[in-house]
């Protein structure tokens, strides 16, 4: 065990060198951690530690109990129950003012960076997070920490185990849903199947169902991975694709029949989503 000031004695700490295999293809972790601490704990940017490649990464804790402190972009507190997730290639610190337990594990992977940004994003900036516990956050993580004391865990068994965290942060567990939820989740669906080609909005789906915008999008997108805009434009983009495949219709045919009020638009959202123009779907088509 190390002396970090405010670490206890009972805490463990381990590492782990990815392969080059791991580094290419997986999520990896290079250091965890089961820390008790006291109200000495202090962990700035500044220290030897933080400027080991093994640190240079995404921070990943799950509190079990007190309360933790993070200084990044933004300060924010964990309290028991909570995750903090922690971007450590920027200016960071750490304290506690009290007792406090926590996991963490250091990560990174050849998206990491990427899910780290939309999970911020699609959480409205928040770094702190309360799980459900459908989500396993705690156990995944106990799992990799036994796993790399006990050196029985593979990296694609490590990899599936951060991936599965990373997918719980960016679309929480809808154990908390009400009935009232779904309900207004499959009469949302419903509307949009029924009015996909019209002009509608975010706006009028919510109010349809009786939600404040806000609200039906986060539900919305939390019950099916999609924003309620992007499901919209890609069921559309769905049946241009079914209308280039199995018609002669024009490509502004096409684009007014599939709710596109310009053509010019219709090409570039298909071209964005598809990697294809319309004209080139259609010639690529076995």
């Amino acid at each position: 065990m190390n002396n970090e000031p405010g670490v206890l004695s009972r805490s463990e700490r381990f590492f782990s060198t990815p392969s080059a295999t791991a580094r290419t293809l997986f999520f990896y972790v290079t250091r965890v951690g089961h820390y008790y601490y006291d109200e000495r704990y202090d962990f700035s940017d500044t220290c030897d530690a933080a400027r080991q490649e093994s640190h240079k990464n995404f921070f990943l804790a799950f509190i079990r109990s007190g309360t933790i402190f993070y200084e990044t972009t933004q300060q924010f507190a964990a309290e028991r129950g909570q995750v903090a997730l922690v971007d450590c290639h920027k200016p960071h610190h750490f304290y506690t003012a009290g007792a406090a337990e926590a996991m963490w594990i250091h990560f990174d992977g050849a998206n990491a960076a990427a899910f780290f940004n939309q999970i911020i994003a699609f959480r409205g900036g928040k770094q702190a997070f309360t799980p459900s516990p459908d989500d396993r956050i705690e156990q995944e993580m106990a799992q990799i920490i036994s796993g790399l004391r006990s050196a029985n865990i593979s990296e694609v068994d490590c990899s599936q185990r951060i991936y599965r965290i990373l997918c719980a942060l960016l679309f929480p567990s809808a154990s908390t849903k009400t009935i009232a939820d779904d309900n207004a989740i499959s009469q949302a669906i419903h509307y949009i199947d029924q009015h996909l080609f019209e002009q509608i909005s975010v706006n009028q789906i919510a109010e349809h169902v009786r939600l404040s915008t806000s609200h039906f999008s986060r539900l919305f997108r939390s019950a099916t991975g999609f924003s309620p805009h992007e499901y919209i434009m890609l069921h559309r983009i769905d049946e241009a694709k079914a209308l280039l495949q199995s018609t002669s219709l024009s490509v502004k045919e096409i684009a007014f029949r599939v709710g596109y009020r310009s053509e010019v638009n219709f090409i570039i959202a298909f071209t964005d989503k598809t990697g294809l123009s319309p004209t080139q779907f259609r010639k690529n088509i076995y």
